[in-house]
């Protein structure tokens, strides 16, 4: 049942000028004075006996306590939205709601937005506050990094103000009496900008589109204009520049891109470097056991052959290891100062055989070339593997050209983009006139194994042997090129301030003896935990006389070390074992029997004795799978360097 009306709220004879409604307990609304009516455009019949929930729309803070809820002298106060009667549009109003303590209803009292409800008598006439507030909205819309416009119902302009409107060479109200439909040229009502502008002559709240105008990128927000009579009458835009916005957007998103681009090759150069480290003992095992049956054998026996192809493969797939450790930047290298010049013309003549006579050959390199520190055989590498690539994706005839200059990045002709700290570097340049690749291809062109070539044709180890090279020199490599111009590669490699004299002292070349046995009667104090490696090891310096005392672990090598109260000469020693790294056995030897030399093996760039591949200074090093004449040559080379020179390597 509805209460009945009180008389002061009825007649309005307390405060005839307040809006007031009341709603009973249960949330009815039972009565709406004429105040209230003129305020909010429902009259008090078309609102008696409905819920408050669907009168009164809270807007700020969000949410009305239900009214049983209300306990004597509670209340809520806030910003409503009152809907408007048949197509009129929400009314927007500040509503009290409170619950005195002598009564069960809930009295409601409204006025319009920041307007105090006791309102004092305006001095000012209507026509000088319309003036004022117009020259108010004039500064703000002047001021606003953007700009604001409207348009009737036929989508013609009748104002555009607003300080953005400069960035687009637009003057204040200078689109007035313009259709935007002429301004766009198109009448499709699909194209996106028209078709927002066609919902919201429909009646749609808000649309939000984003478009270029005079190459700046403009966000768009557009709502419905009503009449008094609650139509549709046109339609209020705000546009805002945010083409540094999207900018940022599009740095950003390149910037992640290249994060998970490097956080992908490095996963996978961690992955390629430990299978190589596995592969490479079978591989010595292998090869080495081959060699010895080999040996064995008549040359002219069918078995020997059989030998001979086991061998070859054998051969491949080592190479295929030093490339995954080329790539994960784990192939240990020996760094000196190099000039890429020099270099380049002392390699031109294979080069040239490389590519064949169909295709021209260039190079331009520069005298003055500044030295930069890597790994020469490295270096012939990556060039080898350039020139390889550019030759296949030449079709007939074409060229390929080479250069070398010094680039400083902060030089405004550096070329762009290079490398990621600004510095002095040397730029070598690879180019070729061949199909070019897409955009997919370039993106995948450095991993390991991606290749465009036919199945068979090639094992998509090249570029990425490049890439692992590059980066473990301290370089950056980019690449330029679209389908049908060809491609440019660009290696900056940071160059050497220091006197390259200074750089290229190292330790003497180990050359494998020629004119000597390669035997001898020496101790060797030989460690490899890997049983197959290590009987092989065992063999092969057997063999040859030296006297060896094979061990499968450091521990075992620490304790039977002392049994040999003679002179132990030389320690072979894997890099990788449990417990007690081939680093730390060799100090621990040292301390025991000062002088010896060291000989560390490992199929993999460890950083306990190369960071990054690099091979720390003194220590000597002999990379897995290697052959029996390859390793012997290198125990001889080094027993031979120590006894001459009278000093050994130091493990420490």
């Amino acid at each position: 049942m509805v209460a009945s009306v009180p008389r002061s709220v009825r007649e309005g004879d307390a405060e005839p000028a307040r809006a007031r409604a009341l709603v009973s307990r249960d949330g009815v609304v039972y009565a709406w004075n004429a105040a209230l009516e003129l305020l909010s455009g429902r009259d008090e019949a078309s609102v008696r006996g409905r819920s408050l929930a669907e009168l009164v729309v809270p807007l700020e803070p969000r949410a009305i306590p239900d009214p049983a809820s209300f306990v004597p002298g509670m209340s809520w106060s806030g910003t409503v939205a009152v809907p408007g009667c048949e197509r009129q549009p929400p009314r927007v109003l500040v509503a009290d709601i409170r619950r005195a303590a002598d009564s069960d209803e809930l009295r409601l009292t409204f006025a319009p937005p920041h307007v105090p409800q006791r309102l004092a008598t305006v001095e000012t006439s209507t026509r000088d506050q319309s003036c004022l507030d117009e020259q108010r909205l004039e500064l703000v819309l002047s001021s606003m990094p953007g700009f604001v416009y409207t348009l009737d119902r036929d989508l013609v302009f009748t104002s555009s103000v607003g300080a953005g409107l400069a960035a687009l060479n637009l003057k204040p109200n200078e689109l007035v009496g313009m259709s935007v439909l002429d301004m766009w040229g198109v009448r499709d009502p699909s194209y996106e900008p028209l078709a927002c502008h066609l919902r919201c002559l429909a009646g749609s709240a808000t649309e939000t589109y984003q478009d270029v105008c005079v190459g700046r990128s403009i966000e768009y927000r557009l709502r419905p204009l009503y009449d008094p009579d609650g139509n549709v009458a046109g339609i209020l835009s705000t546009g805002f520049d945010v083409t540094e916005r999207e900018h940022a957007r599009e740095e950003q998103a390149k910037l992640t891109a290249q994060l998970r681009q490097a956080q992908k090759m490095e996963a996978i150069g961690r992955l390629a470097g430990g299978v190589a480290h596995d592969f490479n003992n079978l591989l010595t095992c292998i090869m080495g056991n081959l060699t010895l049956a080999g040996e064995q054998i008549e040359r002219d026996s069918r078995v020997s052959r059989y030998l001979g192809g086991a061998s070859a493969a054998a051969e491949s797939a080592a190479t295929l290891t030093r490339q995954l450790l080329a790539f994960g930047r784990k192939q240990v290298i020996e760094p000196r100062a190099v000039n890429l010049s020099t270099l380049i013309e002392r390699v031109k003549g294979m080069l040239e055989r490389l590519i064949g006579e169909s295709i021209r050959f260039e190079t331009a390199c520069a005298e003055d070339l500044w030295h930069v520190r890597a790994d020469p055989g490295q270096l012939e590498q990556v060039l080898v593997n350039l020139i390889v690539n550019a030759r296949d994706a030449i079709t007939g005839h074409g060229e390929i050209r080479v250069e070398t200059r010094n680039v400083e990045t902060s030089d405004p002709d550096a070329p762009v983009p290079g490398p990621p700290t600004p510095g002095r570097y040397v730029l070598l340049t690879v180019r070729d006139t061949g199909r070019g690749m897409s955009d997919v291809v370039r993106s995948k062109l450095f991993e390991p194994f991606f290749t465009t070539k036919e199945t068979g044709a090639g094992t998509g180890l090249g570029l990425a042997t490049v890439y692992g090279a590059v980066q473990q020199n301290g370089g950056t490599i980019t690449v330029d090129s679209a389908l049908g111009q060809g491609a440019t590669f660009r290696i900056f490699l940071p160059c050497v301030e220091a006197e390259p004299a200074m750089l290229e002292e190292r330790e003497p070349a180990l050359m494998p003896p020629s004119s000597r046995a390669l035997g001898g009667n020496e101790t060797i104090l030989l460690v490899e935990d890997e049983p197959l490696v290590l009987d092989l090891a065992h063999c092969t310096l057997e063999q040859l006389g030296y006297n060896v005392i094979p061990c499968a672990s450091a521990d075992e090598a620490l304790r039977r070390l002392p049994e040999f109260a003679g002179r132990v000469d030389l320690l072979v020693t894997d890099v990788v074992m449990p417990r007690m790294n081939g680093r730390e056995l060799a100090s621990r030897v040292a301390s025991l029997k000062p002088g010896i030399a060291v000989l560390f093996s490992s199929g993999y760039g460890e950083d306990i004795i190369a960071k990054q591949g690099v091979l720390d200074a003194g220590l000597y090093f002999i990379g897995k799978p290697y052959r029996p004449g390859e390793f012997a040559a290198k125990v001889r080379g080094i027993l031979d360097q120590r006894t001459g020179s009278g000093s050994a390597a130091q493990a420490s």
